[in-house]
């Protein structure tokens, strides 16, 4: 089993921007040397977030590292032209061959936000609707397929379609042979197999990507013991809900995401951790990287 990182770049409270934003730079660096599989980030526009230019953060962070892959999940496609995204997407990938990681989702911010962004004067259901003339539009720029030109592979990263509950966007996925994301770290999360049954069984293949391939987002905390994990938790707000999350010393963090991994039949996650502050959070990816073995599966890969 592979594991990578999710990085929401959270601004604890007393921290400023520039100390969270290095320390993403820092943990991606961390995350390389423990034997992670990939450094996603998420585009969020709420003051919560330490920044809201995810694309410009993956290509510092790709710059600061060397093997990992590297990626946004993802980019907010409402927000932008399918045309920005291609281009920005392309030419991290050609500086980064083979280590970028393009995720598109289908969320949104506030209308104010929305509407200051988009420079657009539909309304915001009517650019809802739109997404998937919108996902196949970025598609066809990153393949050559376009009729605007201007765009000729190779040298497109993979397109990864990340969804948390609906069906409709495992479908889309499949339908456009892309690969897919389910998301248990969400607040609209739902715990449901059948959505990657779905995309499976559904999927069209394409040259760049001839075989379905599919990754599960998690969220939690580990640390040396259970109490101290969920007194942890308890410090960062984790609440229980519909998605319990990954929870406990290492040995319980390694079989909640071996079990996981079972039901949603993947070979890889990604874990958004829930560390009250920067120590805590080193520790987790330490105990979670030894657990299950990462840096030693790194190696002999080498």
């Amino acid at each position: 089993m592979r594991l990578g990182i999710l990085d929401f770049c959270s601004l604890r409270q007393g921290a400023t921007p520039r100390a969270a934003l290095y320390e993403s730079v820092e943990l991606a660096q961390h995350a390389e040397a423990l034997g992670y599989s990939r450094y996603w980030l998420a585009e969020h526009h709420e003051p919560s977030a330490a920044h809201h230019a995810p694309d410009m953060l993956a290509a510092l962070i790709a710059g600061s590292t060397e093997r990992i892959r590297v990626g946004v999940a993802g980019i907010l496609l409402k927000l932008h032209s399918p045309m920005r995204v291609a281009k920005a997407f392309r030419l991290m990938e050609t500086f980064f061959p083979e280590r970028i990681d393009l995720g598109v989702a289908a969320g949104g911010a506030e209308p104010a936000v929305m509407e200051a962004m988009r420079c657009d004067t539909r309304s915001l259901a009517e650019v809802s609707e739109e997404y998937p003339r919108r996902v196949a539009q970025l598609l066809e720029l990153l393949r050559g397929d376009s009729p605007l030109g201007g765009f000729h592979p190779p040298g497109a990263p993979p397109v990864w379609l990340l969804g948390a509950a609906r069906p409709f966007i495992a479908r889309l996925a499949a339908q456009h042979g892309t690969c897919y994301g389910h998301s248990l770290a969400h607040v609209s999360s739902r715990d449901d197999p059948s959505v990657l049954d779905l995309y499976r069984s559904e999927f069209r293949p394409r040259p760049e990507q001839p075989q379905p391939e599919a990754v599960l987002a998690v969220t939690g905390l580990c640390a040396p013991t259970e109490a101290e994990a969920r007194r942890r938790a308890s410090a960062s707000g984790i609440k229980s809900g519909d998605v319990p999350p990954v929870l406990g010393d290492p040995r319980q963090c390694r079989e909640q995401l071996e079990a996981l991994a079972h039901r949603y039949g993947t070979r890889e996650l990604v874990f958004l951790d829930q560390a009250p502050d920067a120590t805590t959070r080193w520790e987790c990816y330490e105990l979670l990287s030894e657990s299950l073995g990462l840096t030693a599966s790194r190696a002999e890969a080498d």
